[in-house]
């Protein structure tokens, strides 16, 4: 019970980083700018949904169809630890949304789309990575730290951005920005050891070292 739980706190932290709601506040108000509070309500659930399936879509069905391709799963965490410690290392130096693939000087905000803010800034590549590389499970116990990190993280979407509408002018960029940084240097100790797990796994012989 103890190592589920541990299991689901790491992976929970782990994702919360990756995804980055807090550094999302600013790109949500912007995206949400013209809609009365209501509908800004509406959209952030609208998010956090939207989130939260892309990333189960990603735990359940990414590393079959990897399967099919080839590709093993200590390839797929050392691929995915390199993502994210590129992340984190954006996130330290401040250049996080650029990573994510869409500045924020280009994010449409005539209509509040679910793109590009759920997918790709919040549910983005190093997410999924992360989701498809620790997608195994071996019985259905296994199962708790597979699904509650990607509900628990949807659900901190949801508040986040909700308590975003209501403390809409209350924000300090620097507070964000103080946030992000930390976050980035817990993720880059995250992205180390999951490289590491992926490299004993597609070399044996690390193991006896």
């Amino acid at each position: 019970m103890l190592t589920i739980f541990a299991l689901t706190l790491k992976k929970t932290i782990a994702l919360l980083v990756l995804v980055g709601p807090v550094s999302m506040v600013p790109i949500f108000l912007t995206a949400s700018e013209g809609l009365d509070f209501p509908r800004r309500v509406r959209f952030a659930r609208k998010i956090a949904l939207s989130v939260t399936l892309a990333l189960l879509v990603a735990t359940f069905m990414g590393m079959p169809i990897l399967g099919l391709l080839g590709v093993s799963f200590g390839a797929m965490q050392v691929g995915g630890g390199i993502i994210v410690l590129l992340l984190a290392i954006a996130m330290v130096l401040g250049q996080e949304s650029s990573f994510k693939g869409s500045p924020v000087a280009e994010i449409e905000v005539r209509e509040a789309s679910i793109v590009p803010l759920a997918i790709p800034l919040l549910a983005g590549p190093a997410a999924f990575s992360y989701v498809m590389a620790n997608s195994a499970w071996h019985q259905y116990s296994d199962l708790v730290h597979v699904i509650l990190p990607i509900l628990m993280t949807g659900v901190a979407c949801w508040i986040t951005f909700h308590l975003a509408c209501q403390a809409k002018n209350a924000l300090r960029q620097s507070t964000l920005d103080v946030v992000e940084r930390i976050g980035g240097f817990i993720l880059a100790a995250m992205a180390v050891e999951m490289m590491a797990t992926g490299l004993r796994g597609l070399f044996p012989l690390l193991n006896a070292s």
